[in-house]
């Protein structure tokens, strides 16, 4: 998994262009199990989400808010994502990991990070 830590680096620095001064320590892990059960059972009714990974991961975070930034990097089978949040004062960072299995896609790791308030660094624990 020192692969995905990797191209996480390199998501944000292609992220932060306009942002130099953002940085990051450690993400927090997140269950995919769950959605990709979701995953399979709308895809066996054939919804069309499925088969796009934008779509795949708005529903993952949530839709909670507008991302600001949507960045997708292709590591070997695998396509990497960065999905950046701005909130109102606080900023969460998405790093998706998904993989195309019978046409849909599906989660193989997703870890996410929050930046509060006055904070320069993104971390695994959320704000308060």
């Amino acid at each position: 998994m020192q692969k995905i830590g990797f191209i996480a680096m390199l998501l944000l620095a292609n992220m932060v262009n306009a942002q130099p001064q953002i940085v990051f320590g450690r993400l927090a892990s997140a269950p995919v199990q769950q959605f990709n059960q979701q995953i399979r059972q709308a895809g066996s009714q054939q919804q069309a989400w499925v088969n796009d990974y934008r779509e795949v991961a708005l529903r993952f975070v949530g839709h909670r808010g507008i991302p600001n930034r949507i960045h997708a990097q292709q590591l070997d089978n695998d396509l990497v994502l960065s999905v950046a949040l701005n909130g109102k004062g606080n900023d969460t960072l998405y790093i998706l990991t998904l993989f195309r299995n019978n046409n849909i896609w599906q989660m193989r790791q997703a870890e996410i990070g929050w930046r509060c308030q006055g904070e320069d660094a993104f971390t695994p624990v959320p704000c308060a």
